[in-house]
Formats: C-alpha cells, sequence, structure tokens
C-alpha cells in the first residue's frame, strides 16, 4: 500500500517510476499570483476607455512590488506595454505597494512621478489582480488626439427620431476652453454657432475632429426640429484622446426636460 501511495504522489507531480517528480522540492502545489494591470488615461465615466501604448509612445512598463511590512520583500520587472500586466509568483503574503513606471523605447521616464497604489499578494486559495490607471495629469508631455463621435437621440437616427432632427449644433471645450480654430471633417464649427445637417447614425465612418489637444472634455449636442425648435439636448462629459487611434464615442441625447414653472417652489402667501 505505500508503496502505491509513493507510486500516485510522483505521478501526480508529473514523473513516474523511471524519473524525478517535475515539482524541485517534490511540492506540488500551485504558486500564489499576483498580476498588476494597467490602463492609460481610462475614464469610462466619461464614455472613454483609454488610450493605447502606442498612442503615448510607452514601450515597457516598470513594476515594483514591495511588501509594506517588510521592504526587503521586493520584486520587480520591466515588461512590454501592449502585455498590459505583470504576474508575480510567490510572493511573500501581506499588503504591497505598487510602483508602475511607463518608459518609452530609450528608457526615458514618460510621466513627472511613478504611479503609485496598493495591492494584496495572492494566497493559494486565490489570485490577486490591481488595475492601476495612469491619469491624464500624470503625462510629462501634453498630446494632441482625434475625437471621433457618433450621436443618437433618445436611441434614433435623425430621420427616425420624434420629433425628427434637422440640424445638430456642437459645442466641444477641453480642459475648459471652447474650441473655435478646429472643425469637423464636415466642416462643421465646434463653438455652438454653426448648425449643421444632422448626420444619420448609420454613416459609414464616424464623425470626427482631428487636432485637439487630449484632456478633459465636454460636449453640448443640441438637435433642432424642422421648425427651428430645440428638440434634444445635453451636456456630456468626455475626454479626447491622444494620437488617432482612439475609440469612437457614441453620445445618446435626451428631449430636454420640460421647463419649470416661475412659481415653482414658491409657497403661495397666507390668506388674510
Amino acid at each position: 500500500m505505500k508503496a502505491l501511495a509513493v507510486a500516485a504522489l510522483a505521478l501526480s507531480c508529473g514523473g513516474g517510476p523511471d524519473d524525478l517528480p517535475i515539482c524541485p522540492t517534490d511540492d506540488c502545489s500551485p504558486p500564489t499570483v499576483t498580476v498588476v494591470r494597467w490602463t492609460l488615461n481610462s475614464y469610462p465615466d466619461r464614455l472613454f476607455q483609454g488610450d493605447t501604448c502606442g498612442d503615448l509612445g510607452v514601450k515597457t512598463m516598470r513594476i515594483e512590488l514591495t511588501n509594506t511590512a517588510d521592504p526587503a520583500a521586493f520584486a520587480s520587472k520591466e515588461i512590454d506595454c501592449n502585455q498590459a500586466q505583470g504576474s508575480f509568483l510567490d510572493l511573500v503574503e501581506g499588503e504591497y505597494a505598487i510602483v508602475l513606471t511607463p518608459l518609452d523605447g530609450n528608457g526615458n521616464l514618460l510621466v513627472r512621478d511613478p504611479i503609485t497604489a496598493t495591492t494584496m499578494a495572492g494566497t493559494p486559495d486565490e489570485q490577486s489582480t490591481a488595475t492601476v490607471n495612469i491619469p491624464f495629469e500624470a503625462w510629462n508631455s501634453r498630446y494632441t488626439g482625434t475625437f471621433l463621435f457618433r450621436l443618437s437621440w433618445e436611441g434614433a437616427s435623425c430621420e427616425a427620431a420624434v420629433p425628427s432632427v434637422a440640424t445638430q449644433t456642437l459645442t466641444l471645450a477641453v480642459d475648459g476652453t471652447v474650441i473655435t480654430t478646429i472643425l469637423t471633417d464636415a466642416d462643421q464649427k465646434l463653438d455652438g454657432t454653426d448648425p449643421k445637417p444632422c448626420r444619420r447614425l448609420d454613416e459609414s465612418f464616424a464623425q470626427f475632429a482631428e487636432g485637439l489637444p487630449s484632456g478633459f472634455a465636454t460636449l453640448v449636442v443640441v438637435g433642432k426640429d424642422a421648425g427651428d425648435n430645440v428638440a434634444f439636448e445635453k451636456t456630456f462629459e468626455t475626454f479626447v484622446g491622444a494620437a488617432k487611434n482612439n475609440p469612437t464615442i457614441l453620445f445618446d441625447v435626451p428631449v430636454p426636460p420640460p421647463p419649470m414653472p416661475l412659481d415653482a417652489g414658491v409657497d403661495a402667501p397666507d390668506a388674510m
């Protein structure tokens, strides 16, 4: 019986009667795994999922992990940025400080200061995964990019909306400054002064504006009916990504709420 048990253990480790087990210490327990993932300028609340490594000129990502209780427990890796994550095996248990540093092809730092976060080491029962966003404010350089978008009107295209939308007007401000010198692909101004025919939702190509400063932005969209009445309107908090490889954002514009009555919220005077 004892011989059978030893043979079963050897086979479970990948070995056999005539070879050594593949587990170096005869310990077949799986390693603990700690994963650090990264995103770049990711703002899903602004309908922007993030820039790519190529957009921002990032070649490699340096990851450094230091155990907060025992700084001697330290691990680091430098990984191709496009992998979007790095994995560490068998870290000492506990909390770790993460330092994330994006580097260009010459090893130069691309942010003013490395990005910091914390994570827990993986355990035998559960992998640990931390996702760290490198925010817009962190980068050394300022970038320009293309803003790609489509418009729907309560989920419908211009002609199918109720009421149908005849014209669209756009006001785009980046970092609080309204864009006055750049036009869309249909030569529409972005300063709110230039109503143009509404663009159908099913057009082959999205609407876009090139050469915009990258950054936090607001987009005000107004849709008017054939009688030049405002039928749809909304202000969106959004983001202009770097370079040209940006996702197309769909902005769904609702019917504006009815105006508040002039006496709303004002109590009637007490009867004398």
